[in-house]
Parts: structure tokens; sequence; C-alpha cells
């Protein structure tokens, strides 16, 4: 798994800002013809890192659609989720990622979250993902319950990043989906 997310880090990295805006806003395109963000009003997102898909555009457009956006906050070995509105202030964490300030924001609990939009290094067909490799997300997911209104787990992803398969350990939780710039992949 080392070498996959060192090889697939690397490939997003090298790509240039015109590549990363232009397949981006596909992939944005792409996620909202599916039915999830219609259902859903508290969206959790993610501020975009080191050429992950650019999701700024995306966040306006679910404000405009007066749906709640929450962003991913790393505190003491956790990840938590803050309330994110266009006049909130960020800080960098330790990783260099723009984070909500939690003495400013308001904190959602994730089974209050009807979507989950995040990051990945590495996929598969299954929507089994390989993240940074801190666990953070696995931890927090591992939160949800199976109930029949759980939050809807979408990746949002470059094709490049898609590999034969990942072997996932007995914590990780398959996405429903995972978006890219040529497809829909499903569980």
């Amino acid at each position: 798994m080392k070498t996959v997310r060192k090889e697939k880090k690397s490939a997003r990295l090298s790509m240039s800002n015109a590549v990363v805006g232009e397949k981006s806003s596909i992939i944005i395109k792409n996620l909202l013809k599916l039915n999830y963000l219609d259902e859903g009003n508290k969206v959790a997102a993610f501020y975009s890192f080191q050429n992950e898909p650019e999701t700024k555009k995306l966040i306006k457009h679910l404000w405009s659609k007066e749906k709640g956006v929450y962003l991913p906050v790393t505190h003491e070995g956790s990840l938590r989720f803050f309330n994110y509105h266009s006049d909130s202030q960020l800080l960098i964490n330790r990783f260099g990622i723009k984070e909500p300030d939690i003495d400013q924001a308001e904190e959602i609990q994730i089974q209050s979250i009807d979507i989950i939009l995040m990051p990945l290094v590495a996929f598969d067909h299954s929507c089994n993902r390989i993240g940074m490799g801190s666990g953070f997300y696995d931890k927090a997911l591992s939160a949800l319950d199976d109930s029949k209104n759980r939050t809807h787990l979408i990746g949002l992803a470059y094709d490049f990043q898609k590999v034969e398969e990942i072997k996932p350990n007995k914590w990780d939780i398959p996405l429903d989906c995972i978006v890219t710039e040529k497809k829909v992949y499903h569980s």
C-alpha cells in the first residue's frame, strides 16, 4: 500500500494547476448529476490540498442551494467536522491543510451529516480507498452505523488514481461511490 500511496500522490502532485482546474470542473459536474446532493442538507466537504480535486466552486454551489457545509478538522488525533460559511476564518493545520477555527465554528456530530465528500489517494472498482495514511477518516467513519438512513460516503478523485484492487482492512468502510472526471464508480 505504501508504494501505491507514494506513486499516486506523486502523480497527483505532478499535475499543473490548469489540469487540476479542468479535471476538477468535470468531477464536480459529474457529482452534481447524482441525486445524493439533492437529498441531503448537511454536507461535509474538504478544502483541497496538494492537487486534490478543487472544491471551492462546489462549496459555493452548496451554499447557493442553502446546504449546510462542514469541513474536517484534525484535533487531538481525531477528525471532527465544523460548519463552514463564506465568512468563516480558516487556519492552517500541522499538515498544511486549511480548516475552520474550532473556537469560532460550530461542531456537528458525524452521525448528523447526510453526505461526506472525501479526498483519497487511490481507489478500486469496489470503492475501497487509500487515504493519506493517518487513518483520520477511517477512525471518524467508524462512528457511523449501518442504518437505512445512513450517511452517504462519496470520494472525489482523478481517474488515474484507480488501481486494480485494494485489500481492505476489517475496519475499512467502502464508499458508496467515487466520482472522477471520466466516470462514477459505485460500490
